[in-house]
């Protein structure tokens, strides 16, 4: 633990005098802050941990069985929350705060960045998100809008639940209740095991996970909620409020009706920005069915060592990708060192996540991505 914080102070400091900016841990929740004064304005971003899941591929579909926590692996990302907004902000001081931090995360082998939409100057039609695309980042989840179906579950018999009552539902042995303190570990397990089957991609659940988010939402007037049949939880949904369209996740059994009680709107919301950061760590987790070689172009902007044309290699066990070093002009006069498809990192990210299509091939169909994702904006 000492060697490993010594490195951590090691390379922060060396992020330091590359970027000159101003690195520091925020020990309490195992934050780094980087931040930079110019003209007497002083400008930062935090980078926060954070524990996902990737689901290990091939999928377990042949098992003969479904996705369960044992065919996840425990991904350490990072969250990139803007501390000045980014409305706030100059650009040249934030493109100098996202390149130390990116650095930073390349360097400690972190797989992948993300940002939520929610931050300040990121929504699709504002400035911020084109600058994040400039920066290598691209969406890679839709997040759905909920709402109450207020035929089952009414505005009063939510806030009733709000106050700390058990409310029984027009439905037999049902009932919407808070959850307790007593609740959140067998809360995160429910939504792990619940997710783990339906996404390839998603931020893994924990007690004082949940004892953080009821924090956040009582503060707001909402809370936990849970669906209750004959006593056993069949589903679970987040509220920010009281308000029928105040919800923030809902995760239900797969068999359970869920439409029953929450509703999803039409109109998906383009919510989370990521992108690749150190590209050997995040190719573990891609393969194949069977031995795949694909000639790659990536660009990258702020990450050297993901910029180049590659020769990526996929088989049964996962993937990597070796570095072409072609002269100049040499891709336009040799067919052989051209590449079947040039991307940026983002759009690389975003088809790692199935969130978007490269290429209408065979090839790029015999590949087991690392996608779909489950992100939301209550973490």
């Amino acid at each position: 633990m000492i060697g490993e914080r010594e490195s951590e102070k090691e390379l922060a400091d060396r992020i330091q005098r590359e970027y000159d900016i101003a690195v520091r841990h925020e020990e309490n929740e195992g934050r780094l802050v980087f931040s930079v004064q110019e003209d007497g304005q002083l400008s930062a971003l935090k980078l926060m941990p954070r524990a996902a899941a990737m689901r290990r591929n091939p999928q377990t579909v042949s098992a003969g069985r479904p996705p369960c926590m044992a065919d996840i692996e425990r991904v350490e990302t990072k969250l990139l929350a803007f501390a000045t907004p980014i409305t706030h902000c100059r650009e040249a001081a934030m493109r100098k705060l996202i390149s130390g931090a990116l650095a930073y995360q390349n360097q400690a082998r972190v797989p992948l960045c993300l940002i939520d939409s929610l931050q300040e100057g990121l929504c699709e039609s504002l400035p911020g998100a084109e600058l994040m695309r400039q920066l290598g980042f691209q969406y890679i989840y839709d997040r759905p809008s909920y709402a109450l179906n207020t035929e089952t579950i009414s505005v009063e018999m939510l806030e009733r639940a709000a106050g700390g009552e058990t409310v029984s539902l027009d439905i037999p042995d049902t009932t919407l209740q808070v959850a307790a303190g007593e609740d959140l570990l067998s809360l995160a397990h429910f939504v792990n095991a619940r997710l783990c089957r339906q996404y390839g991609f998603f931020m893994i659940r924990s007690a004082s996970y949940y004892e953080g988010v009821q924090k956040r939402l009582l503060g707001a007037g909402g809370n936990l909620f849970q669906i209750m049949e004959h006593g056993i939880r069949r589903g679970y949904f987040a509220c920010a409020g009281t308000a029928a369209d105040s919800i923030r996740e809902a995760v239900f059994d797969p068999a359970f009706d869920r439409e029953c009680y929450i509703l999803t709107e039409k109109g998906n919301t383009p919510a989370v920005m990521a992108r690749i950061v150190n590209l050997p760590e995040m190719l573990r987790y891609v393969t194949g069915n069977g031995r795949i070689t694909i000639a790659v172009r990536l660009k990258d902007p702020a990450v050297a060592g993901n910029d180049g044309l590659f020769i990526w290699y996929i088989d049964e066990k996962g993937s990597r990708m070796e570095r072409v070093e072609a002269p100049d002009g040499a891709m336009e006069k040799e067919p052989s060192m051209r590449p079947e498809v040039t991307t940026t990192i983002g759009e690389f990210t975003a088809f790692i996540f199935e969130y978007m299509k490269l290429k209408q091939s065979a090839k790029f169909d015999s590949i087991y991505l690392a996608g779909p994702v489950s992100v939301n904006d209550i973490y």
